[in-house]
C-alpha cells in the first residue's frame, strides 16, 4: 500500500538527523522545503491543505487523502444534563464526553465498565444518558476512583469508581459476556489491553478511542494476523508520529514546546560539533524551571547528567541560534513526514479493529468529534456478532 511503497518519506525524523535519507533521492523536493521560513513552514502546517499542494509534485496526495478519508459517526440526540454534572470538568475534557456518548449506541442490559476512568467523567454520563443499571469505573490511582464515587452519589447514579490497574489480572473480573466496556482516549498498552481482554472474555460489546500507540512496553507490532501480514515497518517514533498533532493546546504551552525543541537542537548540534559523533543523544526530561533560566544553564545541566564535557570558552548564544535554525529546518521538513501522520494513525485503529473482526466482532469505525476538539477523534465500535 501507500506506506510501504512511500516508507522512506515518512520514516526520517529530521528531528534527530540533520540530512534524511530520502534527501538525495528527491533532491528538488529538498531544496523546496529547506527554502521555507520558519513562519511559512509553520503556515503550512496550520493549513493542512496548502502543504499538500506544495507536497503534490512528489507525493501521492490524491490517493493519501481518498484513504485517510473517515466518515462521521451518526449521533444520537442526548437528554438533559443535571445542574452540576460537568462541574469542575474542563470544558474542552466535557466537550469530548458529550460527543463520545452522542456517537457511541448503548446496548440495553449491558453492564457498563469504563475503562480508565480517572474521575469517571465518561462513566457518570454515559449512566445518564444510557440509562445503565451498574457502571464500574476503573482506575489506577485511589484518590480519583474516591472522587468518581463521591461524584456518582452526589448524582445520584449507579457508578462505582474501583481501584484497579488495568493491567493486573484484578482487571479480569471486571470484564465478562454481560459487559461494556469503554474507553476515551486510553494510552497505549491500556487500550490494547481492553481489546484483548475484552475479546478474550467474550464480552459483547466495546466502545474505544484510542490514543497515544507509543506508550506500550513492547516493540511495535501488529495485533491482528492481517496486519502482520501488511507489517509496514513501523517504529516506536513512527507511532508517535502518529499522535504528534496537536490543535488544542495553549499559546504559552506551545511557546514553552518550542524553546525546548531549539535547546535541545543547538545542544545536540553542540555535542556533534564537540564529541565527533553523528547521531542523536537522547536526553533526559526537565520541569518547567529550567526553561524559565538560559540556554548556557540548560546545557551544563544536561551534559552534566549525560556525563558530556563541553569544550571551554563555548559560545553559547551561537549554539542557541543554531538550534533556532535547526528548529526551522525541521518544521520544514516535517511537512513531508506529516503528510502520512493520520494514515499511520488510520493504520493503527483499523489494524485493532481487524484482530476484533477476526474474533468474531462486527466493526465500525468512524469519527465522534472534530478534530479541533481533539485530533485523536476516531471511534472504534465493536459488537459481537
Amino acid at each position: 500500500g501507500v506506506l510501504r511503497d512511500f516508507g522512506t518519506l515518512w520514516q526520517g525524523h529530521a528531528f534527530r538527523e540533520p540530512v534524511l535519507a530520502w534527501e538525495a533521492d528527491l533532491p528538488d523536493l529538498s531544496r523546496r522545503l529547506r527554502s521555507l521560513t520558519g513562519p511559512e513552514a509553520e503556515a503550512l502546517h496550520a493549513e493542512p491543505l496548502a502543504a499538500r499542494a506544495l507536497l503534490g509534485a512528489w507525493v501521492p496526495v490524491e490517493a493519501i487523502t481518498a484513504l485517510e478519508t473517515v466518515p462521521r459517526l451518526p449521533l444520537r440526540a442526548l437528554g438533559p444534563w443535571p445542574r452540576d454534572v460537568a462541574r469542575d470538568v474542563p470544558g474542552r475534557k466535557w466537550a469530548q464526553v458529550e460527543a463520545f456518548a452522542a456517537a457511541a449506541p448503548p446496548v440495553p442490559g449491558l453492564g457498563l465498565v469504563d475503562w480508565c476512568a480517572g474521575k469517571g467523567h465518561l462513566a457518570h454520563a454515559l449512566a445518564l444518558q444510557w440509562r445503565s443499571p451498574q457502571v464500574q469505573a476503573l482506575e489506577r490511582d485511589p484518590r480519583l476512583a474516591a472522587d468518581c464515587s463521591r461524584r456518582a452519589e452526589a448524582l445520584g447514579l449507579p457508578v462505582q469508581g474501583v481501584r484497579c490497574d488495568v493491567m493486573s489480572a484484578q482487571a479480569e473480573a471486571s470484564l465478562g459476556t454481560r459487559h461494556h466496556g469503554v474507553a476515551l482516549h486510553a494510552c497505549g498498552d491500556l487500550h490494547r489491553r481492553l481489546i484483548e481482554l475484552g475479546a478474550a472474555r467474550g464480552v459483547p460489546a466495546l466502545s474505544i478511542a484510542p490514543c497515544c500507540y507509543h506508550l506500550a512496553r513492547d516493540p511495535p507490532a501488529a495485533l491482528s494476523a492481517s496486519g502482520s501480514a501488511h507489517w509496514p515497518g513501523l517504529r516506536d517514533a513512527d507511532l508517535r508520529s502518529a499522535v504528534q498533532e496537536t490543535v488544542t493546546a495553549g499559546a504559552s504551552v506551545r511557546r514553552r514546546r518550542r524553546r525546548l525543541q531549539c535547546w535541545q537542537l543547538g545542544l545536540d548540534a553542540l555535542i556533534r560539533e564537540c564529541s565527533g559523533r553523528d547521531a542523536w543523544t537522547p536526553l533526559p526530561a526537565v520541569d518547567g524551571r529550567v526553561l524559565a533560566g538560559s540556554f548556557e544553564d540548560y546545557c551544563r545541566l544536561q551534559s552534566a547528567r549525560k556525563g558530556i564535557e563541553l569544550p571551554g570558552g563555548c559560545d553559547f548564544e551561537a549554539w542557541e541560534r543554531r538550534g533556532v535554525q535547526r528548529f526551522a529546518e525541521v518544521s520544514a521538513l516535517d511537512l513531508l513526514r506529516h503528510a502520512f501522520r493520520r494514515l499511520l494513525e488510520l493504520w493503527l485503529v483499523l489494524d485493532r479493529a481487524m484482530y476484533l473482526a477476526e474474533r468474531g466482532y462486527a466493526l465500525r469505525v468512524g469519527l465522534f468529534c472534530a478534530r479541533e476538539l481533539s485530533p485523536r477523534n476516531l471511534l472504534l465500535l465493536a459488537r459481537r456478532r
